[in-house]
């Protein structure tokens, strides 16, 4: 980056390929808290947020109770007040998934800052380091420095997920000069080159939730190129709500999600599965065994809404093998 100091031990190498970046926050039902993340993040970014609320009205059957806080107007008003800090607020109107929101907000970043070069996505539930921008601009600049090819750039860490490094990466693989391998990444603190959003055609808002950057991630391998990560950077992120079972003698806590979210989870699996299958084998036949898994889950641990969930996911793989995209019938 252009006139800023190199930390010790991290390599002087040029990193304006990547900037300016733009950081896009998809929204849904924003409490209070989502301000001072988004001002936090303008200051990451130098001024150059969007933030896309993809609120549906209160009667959208694809809403939780729990997802509609009284003061979500007045939460909008003041990200609209940050308009002096860079702040964009965009609105769907309606609940059109977090691959829409995405695509608003680029689109929207892109009339508002057309030079802007990178998009950092995030959720609106996560937290991250004061310098994380910085540091995957660091991290890419090392890899292409090392002749690596990143077309996605994210941190090594999410709360409550595996490690995102690559599964086998040794020290000699990067991590010395500033990077690492990484695998599936998540969307939230992803750093994507606007160059290879548009090779790829971006994300696919016919998928709504569930597999939105898992698609995105197969679309980016099959140009040649590569995810790394930032050592040692992580992102905080809130958990839904879980609910503890008894398995094997171990008391395990399951995430517990909308009952209609078991549709997504299911037709989207099985469409990315025959989407990518043939040139990602191993990662469809995972994608199929976590189903199995996930039903498993639904039958025998009796989690609230059993007969709800098995009739989505009944509906999943009948509109998956209708090739059916788009929001669930019905919502």
């Amino acid at each position: 980056m252009t006139g800023r100091p190199v930390r010790p031990g991290r390599r002087a190498v040029d990193d304006a390929a990547l900037e300016p970046v733009v950081a896009v926050v998809p929204l849904h039902r924003p409490d209070a808290d989502v301000v001072a993340h988004v001002r936090s993040l303008a200051a990451q970014v130098a001024g150059r947020v969007v933030v896309v609320d993809d609120t549906g009205p209160l009667t959208d059957p694809d809403d939780h109770p729990d997802d509609h806080p009284d003061d979500h107007e007045a939460v909008l008003a003041d990200l609209v007040a940050l308009a002096p800090l860079g702040v964009v607020v965009e609105r769907h109107g309606a609940n059109r998934g977090i691959a829409a929101a995405l695509g608003t907000g680029v689109a929207s970043a892109r009339r508002r800052w057309p030079g802007a070069r990178a998009v950092l996505t995030v959720d609106q539930d996560s937290g991250l380091a004061a310098d994380h921008v910085e540091r995957l601009l660091a991290a890419a600049a090392a890899a292409r420095a090392a002749g690596r090819r990143p077309g996605l750039v994210g941190p090594a860490a999410v709360e409550g997920l595996p490690p995102r490094t690559a599964r086998g990466a040794r020290p000699g693989d990067g991590s010395a000069e500033g990077f690492a391998p990484g695998r599936e990444p998540v969307q939230s603190g992803l750093l994507v080159p606007l160059d290879v959003w548009d090779e790829v055609g971006g994300v696919d808002p016919g998928l709504v939730i569930d597999g939105v950057d898992s698609d995105l991630w197969l679309k980016v391998l099959d140009t040649g190129r590569e995810v790394v990560v930032a050592p040692g950077l992580a992102v905080r992120h809130r958990l839904g709500s879980g609910r503890p079972v008894r398995l094997g003698g171990r008391t395990l806590v399951l995430p517990v999600s909308a009952p209609f979210r078991s549709y997504y989870l299911v037709r989207n699996r099985l469409r990315l599965a025959g989407r990518h299958g043939r040139r990602h084998p191993a990662w469809a036949l995972g994608q199929l065994g976590g189903l199995v898994r996930h039903l498993l889950v639904v039958l025998l641990v009796d989690p609230p809404g059993r007969a709800e969930r098995l009739r989505a996911a009944a509906a999943g793989v009948r509109d998956a093998v209708r090739r059916r995209e788009g929001r669930r019938p019905g919502s």
